[in-house]
């Protein structure tokens, strides 16, 4: 056996897969069981708008082919989604069973698309048979089982995750690393919640969903710990920190860490405002990273140094060489050469 194939067997022998056809009806069974699992954090990216609900509930009673439903298999027996999770919560949203999610439940049809009658049809106008044809209908379920290897979990959620509401990174990382030794996760989405944090960066309801607050947080500690040269992508780096920290293996001190934050936050807000981060209208992701890098490598204390950091700001604002680097997220190179630049005036201030 080459080395080549030796690797793929061992890759292969940490996912293990099955399959069933079941109805709707059994899924609505199972979840309201608790035996099909969707965390309550999970359930908020629920965003297919009505039409595209619509869409998927016709295809349903017309017996339009759709595709597979993927879940992943704990030690108990129980079912978490990993891919389908549009189409699902289309089924339960419906019927009203995402309950942990009121606004999202009890969803009202708009026009079908080639049952224009749909139109304003909720489940209580839905007559009896048509309901019945719903929970009779079949799905594929594709049932993953895994040890706990997180990085099988990270790639199966990330190469399935194609549908026509993808998840963000953050969100993809959100459902991986919720239950490890430091609750690096929990964290995140606490800092998400402080008002001072929407004050200051203003996301859009869509950014809120996908998880945006939560990996600017993330992006903070990831940027404020690093050492040296990243040879990664971001999203990477980024989700490498996270698997660091929620295992263990890199001293992090919650409470502390996230004082730190908040600190930077509310400076932020007191001397420039949610303005800092758009200097031309639409947020400017490379001036936070800069700022997370430079300013907690500087200065141990903000409270202590602020009339230095603002000049240093106001001189990282204007730099020459700083905005002739460019704003590609994409190139490791322009990114760690900004935040680099930003670290030598900081250093200088």
């Amino acid at each position: 056996m080459t080395k080549l194939e030796k690797v793929i067997t061992a890759k292969r022998n940490n996912l293990k897969t099955d399959r069933l056809d079941m109805s709707f009806g059994e899924l609505m069974n199972m979840f309201e069981d608790g035996d099909l699992f969707i965390a309550p954090e999970y359930q908020r990216v629920f965003r297919w708008s009505i039409f595209q609900q619509t869409r998927f509930i016709e295809s349903v009673l017309l017996g339009i082919p759709i595709p597979p439903i993927f879940v992943a298999e704990d030690d108990h027996g129980k079912w978490e989604v990993v891919d389908g999770l549009q189409r699902i919560s289309t089924i339960f949203s419906f019927f009203g069973l995402l309950t942990t999610v009121p606004e999202k439940n009890h969803s009202t049809l708009s026009e079908g698309e080639m049952v224009k009658e749909l139109e304003d049809i909720t489940i209580d106008a839905l007559p009896l048979k048509l309901k019945t044809t719903i929970k009779r209908s079949v799905c594929r379920v594709e049932i993953v089982r895994w040890d706990s290897n997180e990085d099988i979990r990270y790639e199966l959620f990330n190469r399935l995750n194609t549908g026509a509401s993808p998840l963000s990174d953050q969100e993809i990382r959100n459902c991986i690393f919720r239950s490890y030794q430091v609750n690096l996760n929990q964290v995140l989405r606490d800092i998400a919640k402080e008002p001072s944090l929407s004050e200051l960066i203003c996301p859009s309801p869509r950014r809120q969903e996908e998880m945006f607050l939560e990996e600017l947080v993330l992006r903070f500690f990831a940027f404020k710990h690093l050492q040296g040269e990243f040879r990664t992508t971001v999203p990477q780096f980024l989700t490498e920190f996270m698997r660091a920290v929620s295992k263990g293996e890199l001293k992090f001190d919650l409470v502390k860490e996230k004082k730190s934050f908040l600190n930077f936050v509310d400076f932020l807000l007191e001397n420039y405002g949610k303005d800092i981060f758009r200097p031309k209208g639409n947020f400017a992701l490379h001036i936070f990273d800069s700022l997370a890098f430079a300013i907690p490598k500087t200065f141990k204390s903000i409270d202590s140094n602020k009339e230095k950091i603002i000049a240093a700001i106001d001189t990282l604002k204007k730099d020459k060489n700083y905005n002739d680097i460019g704003t590609s997220t994409f190139s490791n190179t322009r990114i760690k050469a900004r935040m680099d630049r930003a670290l030598e005036i900081f250093a200088s201030a």
